[in-house]
This record gives C-alpha cells, sequence and structure tokens, in this order.
C-alpha cells in the first residue's frame, strides 16, 4: 500500500501543468495561427504514436520505476525548452520531447498501481485505487491551471518555471518507490521478442479486444482534441485568458470528484452500463455546444470533459482486468497509440477546417460521430465476448 500512496503523490506533483489551459492562447500570443498549433500538436501526438509500443515495451523490460523517472525528466526538458526558445523549429523539437515523454508515464503508472495491488492481493481495490489516483492528478491539474493564469499575467516564463519545479518534486517521490518484481515461472525476466509475442498471441486468443481498444481510443482521441480546442471556443465567446484558466480549473475539480467516485456507480450498476449510459450522455451534451448561448455552451463543455473522467477509471478497470501483468504497459500504451494516432489526425485537419466553418457547429459534428463510433466499438466488444464465453461454456 506504500506504493499506493507514493503513486498517489507522484502524479498529483507531476500533473502540474500549468500551461495546460491556455497553451493554445500563449503560442497565439506569440503569433502562431492556429493551423500551425495544429501542426505542433500532431507531431507530439506523432511523437507518442511512434514511441508508445516500444516505451510500453521497455517499462516492461526495464522496470516501471526508471520508466516515469525517465518520462518526467523529458517533461522538464520540454518545459526548458518552451521557457527558453520562442521559434517554431524549436517548440517542434520540444513536443517531440514532450511526446515521447508522456509515452513513458502513461500506462506505466496504471501498470504499477495495478501490480501493487496485486503483488499483495489486493487487485480488487483497483478500481477505487485508480479513481482515486485519478481524481489527485486532476485535482494537481486543477491547482496548476487555476494558478497559470496568474502566473501568466506577471510573466509567461513564471508558467514553465513552476512547472519545472513540481516536476522535480514528483521524480523526488518516485525515488522512493519499490520495483514491482515477481517471483514466479509466470514473471521470469522476459525478452524484448518475448513480449512481443506475447502481445500478439493475446490479440490472437482475445478477438474481442481489439473492439474495447478502438471505442476508447477514439473517445479519448477526440474528447482530448475537443477539449483542447475548447481553449478557441471559449476564447471566441469574448471571455478572457484568466476567466478560460478559471473555467479550465474548476473543470478540473469537477473531473477529480467524478474520477474519485467513478465506482461507485460501477460497482452497484456493471461497468458496462455505466460506460454505455455516460457515452450517450456525452453525445447528447454535443449537441448544446452550438446553442448560442455562452452559458449553455460552458455547461455543455464542463459535462462532456466531466463525464470523461468516469469513462477513463471504469474502462481501465475494464481493460486491466482483461490483460496478463507480464504485459500490461505494453498493451496499455497500445491504447495510447491509437488514441494518438487519431488524434495526429484529427488535431490539424479541425485547425484547417475552422478557417472554413463555424468552430462550435464543426466540434459538435466531429464530437457526435466519434461517440456514435465508440458506442458500436463497444457493443461489439461485448457482444464477441458474451458469445466467447458461451462457446466455451458448451465445449465444457
Amino acid at each position: 500500500m506504500r506504493n499506493r500512496n507514493l503513486l498517489y503523490f507522484s502524479g498529483f506533483f507531476g500533473n502540474f501543468f500549468f500551461e495546460r489551459g491556455i497553451w493554445i492562447l500563449y503560442l497565439t500570443s506569440l503569433n502562431y495561427s492556429l493551423f500551425l498549433v495544429g501542426v505542433l500538436q500532431s507531431v507530439l501526438n506523432l511523437a507518442m504514436f511512434l514511441a508508445e509500443v516500444p516505451s510500453g515495451v521497455i517499462s516492461d523490460r526495464i522496470g516501471r520505476k526508471k520508466s516515469l523517472l525517465l518520462g518526467h525528466f523529458m517533461v522538464i526538458v520540454y518545459l526548458a525548452m518552451f521557457l527558453s526558445f520562442h521559434n517554431f523549429f524549436a517548440l517542434l523539437i520540444a513536443h517531440m520531447i514532450y511526446g515521447i515523454g508522456l509515452t513513458f508515464i502513461s500506462g506505466t503508472d496504471h501498470a504499477f498501481l495495478f501490480d501493487s495491488l496485486k503483488v499483495n492481493g489486493k487487485e480488487k481495490l483497483y478500481g477505487k485505487s485508480i479513481g482515486n489516483y485519478n481524481g489527485l492528478v486532476i485535482l494537481g491539474l486543477a491547482i496548476a491551471m487555476g494558478a497559470g493564469g496568474y502566473l501568466q499575467e506577471i510573466s509567461w516564463s513564471y508558467v514553465f518555471i513552476a512547472g519545472i519545479l513540481t516536476q522535480l518534486i514528483a521524480m523526488a517521490v518516485i525515488t522512493q518507490l519499490t520495483e514491482i518484481t515477481f517471483e514466479n515461472s509466470e514473471h521470469q525476466t522476459q525478452t524484448v521478442s518475448d513480449i512481443i509475442k506475447e502481445v500478439k498471441d493475446f490479440f490472437l486468443l482475445n478477438k474481442a479486444f481489439k473492439y474495447l481498444v478502438l471505442s476508447l481510443s477514439v473517445f479519448f482521441a477526440i474528447t482530448s482534441v475537443f477539449y483542447m480546442y475548447g481553449q478557441d471556443l471559449l476564447n471566441q465567446e469574448g471571455l478572457s485568458v484568466r476567466n478560460i484558466s478559471i473555467i479550465f480549473a474548476c473543470l478540473s475539480i469537477v473531473q477529480a470528484l467524478c474520477s474519485i467516485f467513478s465506482s461507485k456507480p460501477a460497482e452497484k450498476f456493471t461497468p458496462r452500463r455505466v460506460l454505455l449510459f455516460t457515452f450517450c450522455v456525452i453525445g447528447a451534451a454535443y449537441l448544446f455546444i452550438p446553442s448560442g448561448s455562452l452559458y449553455v455552451t460552458v455547461a455543455a463543455f464542463i459535462i462532456i470533459n466531466a463525464l470523461y473522467d468516469i469513462i477513463e477509471p471504469v474502462s481501465s478497470q475494464v481493460v486491466n482486468n482483461e490483460i496478463p501483468s507480464r504485459t500490461r504497459a505494453t498493451l496499455l500504451s497500445i491504447i495510447s497509440l491509437m488514441t494518438s494516432f487519431f488524434m495526429f489526425i484529427a488535431f490539424p485537419f479541425i485547425g484547417f477546417l475552422t478557417d472554413y466553418f463555424d468552430s462550435a457547429m464543426l466540434l459538435t459534428v466531429i464530437g457526435v460521430l466519434s461517440i456514435l463510433l465508440s458506442l458500436c466499438m463497444l457493443l461489439s466488444f461485448y457482444k464477441l465476448k458474451a458469445s466467447v464465453a458461451i462457446q466455451n461454456k458448451v465445449e465444457l
């Protein structure tokens, strides 16, 4: 349980991204167009796409602790470059480093948490633990985004310096984690080729899992793009940078509460029902984005992004129950890989289309279509899984 508590602290401080709610506004203040901002984000997603599976394999190979330290170090390099350079090429390199760094953190933290509980025979606590973990992560982000708006009024430099300091705190906490080791034959030291082979075998034996991967990847990608373009959307509604940062900070607090209490409805109604119902509510909320009313638009924006943090921990529980520990980080990275791929395509594409179409209507149409696709894939996953279970029962 010591590892779990330390992961709570490292996740909290490691997500003090003071620029998160205003980074697009920072770049536009440097006279970058939304298309160029989209290119930078696309490069970030491309870097994540290319590094996701390799970083997962490396994490399974060298250990979760070293992977987390490497990831946070790369985030520090990214922040230092943002602090020091304004030219496009330097920021391009910074986004590449940032993307690679994030791949060493994403999936690894969840895998570390799950396996830390599993070695103590307490993996049933994962649903509650991942909800608490995500809640603290979002709370840290909320505090940082709220402070970021005020730091920006003093100097943009303070935004990035503060981020570097909190990343160093996170790294100090991570050094105190105990690496997970498995002593039984199931978890002997693996080569990279062993890990890749086992991942291939897993997909061959669990054909339904690909539908779950597609469902979650599409949802996470499009909702993340919507979240980021929300900065510009709210700015077009006449809100100041400070007010936008406050809205994002308040949103993060709501997200934290949703994440912390996400295990409650999942335990009462089953994860399947929670996922399906939440997808439907998000789809309906998208329809209110182009309402023409600032208050309705902001409310719909908050609902969509808050419910994201019910989907994330509940789906994480579903995914982790499907996969083996020895290739956990690699398999989790595949979901992140697909998410990065879809974001790589969507971010510049949407940025390009905003020059020709109304942003609110465009985001609504793409958002609704993504929800419909995610719902279809999720239903296919549960349908195929049920048919396999019935077939296995008949064979027995």
